[in-house]
């Protein structure tokens, strides 16, 4: 019989676990727009967080009509910036690319971006954009 021994200081997560963080830390990052005026002078600015940004932008720019997308160019691109997630998503992250094929981990991937789309539109999100996404993840 063989004995499985877990080191108690290191924390182990789960796909589903590893999900969720990656999401939260989707939802943190926030920019901001300052408007000038016609004299040259900022008095307003917009604060939006730049993922959900990103999601509204590109959500109704896909048609339900079309089909899959014949190729990469085809898709909707939806671009991460690794420095955006915490330290311990990022090592995740590492690892998880190490441990799946690429087609496991692009469906990953996707299942964690279509979650800031479903927040406009679930049934949007899930008959027209998850078919149409491709997510990048750039440094």
């Amino acid at each position: 019989m063989t004995q499985l021994v877990v080191n108690e200081e290191e924390e182990y997560w789960s796909t589903g676990y590893f999900k969720d963080q990656f999401f939260l830390d989707l939802t943190k990052p926030k920019r901001e727009i300052k408007i000038i005026d016609g004299t040259g002078v900022t008095n307003k600015s917009i604060h939006f967080k730049k993922y959900y940004y990103q999601a509204f932008l590109k959500m109704y720019r896909i048609p339900l009509t079309k089909q899959h997308p014949k190729s990469e160019e085809e898709a909707v691109l939806f671009i991460i910036n690794f420095k955006d997630l915490s330290p311990k998503v990022q090592s995740e992250f590492i690892e998880y690319c190490k441990l799946y094929d690429k087609k496991h981990f692009t469906l990953l991937l996707k299942e964690v971006v279509i979650r800031l789309f479903e927040n406009f539109d679930y049934d949007y999100a899930h008959m027209s954009v998850m078919k149409k996404l491709r997510v990048s993840v750039i440094e």
